[in-house]
């Protein structure tokens, strides 16, 4: 069970996608809401002695209709959904603001900012939050039905760290979820076997949990690459959920595991839950 959400607030393309997915999933789970809306600092400085006054005030009374903008619609739709929530505005980059918000959350929602976004977003945020947060963090795409998440998960297993937090932070999902598909791609378990795992000892974790009998699927990347086996693997099995370790060096933000995470956020369908 979710007991408190925050999403990413800002004046984009995908503000009312996420926002519209975010209240559906806190009414569901009678989560609290909090809507996080990273407002500076801006891309300009104000005290900069060469920008005329007049210019100042233009791009702060800007701002301040922007923000006021994006509050007026977060307030109006959490009211009409009957939802509990709460509306932060920090100072400071999004990237920290967010991921200190998202600590005391359960899951931070966002999606992949455009270059039409106002403040201080771009196509890098998603990515960096991720990987500070500390918290899951769920990505809705940018196209496609929404009508369920978390029913039918695909999980992408490789047996290491940052999937096996991924798994325990999909918890509340896969309570409740009806079917549990989980791939390996380019498996080679002789290291497992060495060490003595087990092959049905994810299967006896799920039953442990009361999780459904994972269906498991080994695959090639050969050719296509990770990232599209999992988005194929998803739309063969009607997959509402992808869940999925994020890999990368904190400092150079450069993501591994065949570029998988960064082509599912570019090209995702369904939404996608990371942990780092």
């Amino acid at each position: 069970m979710l007991g408190r959400i925050a999403i990413h607030l800002g004046k984009d393309a995908g503000l009312a996608r996420r926002l519209d997915t975010a209240i559906k999933l806190a009414g569901q789970n009678n989560a609290e809401l909090v809507g996080v809306y990273p407002a500076g600092p801006s891309a300009l400085s104000y005290d900069d002695p060469v920008i005329p006054s007049s210019l100042t005030k233009m791009l702060r009374d800007r701002e301040a209709d922007v923000e006021a903008e994006v509050k007026a619609l977060f307030t109006e739709k959490t009211e009409q959904a009957g939802v509990k929530a709460q509306w932060r505005a920090p100072r400071g980059p999004a990237e920290d603001s967010l991921a200190l918000h998202a600590r005391y959350c359960d899951l931070l929602v966002m999606s992949k900012v455009g270059k039409e976004a106002v403040n201080e977003f771009n196509a890098s945020l998603p990515e960096a939050v991720i990987m500070a947060a500390g918290r899951p963090v769920l990505m809705i795409p940018a196209v496609g039905a929404i009508p369920s998440i978390g029913k039918r998960i695909l999980f992408c297993w490789d047996h290491r760290r940052e999937a096996a937090r991924a798994f325990a932070d999909a918890a509340p999902f896969l309570e409740s979820c009806s079917e549990l598909v989980v791939l390996c791609v380019d498996h080679e378990p002789g290291d497992l076997r060495y060490n003595d795992v087990q092959a049905d000892d994810f299967a006896a974790f799920c039953a442990a949990r009361g999780y459904p009998k994972p269906l498991e699927t080994i695959k090639k990347s050969e050719g296509i690459g990770v990232g599209n086996v999992i988005l194929n693997t998803a739309t063969d099995h009607g997959s509402d959920l992808i869940v999925m370790g994020a890999y990368g060096h904190s400092r150079m933000r450069r993501w591994i595991m065949g570029g998988a995470s960064e082509v599912l956020l570019g090209s995702m369908t369904v939404p996608v839950l990371l942990s780092h």
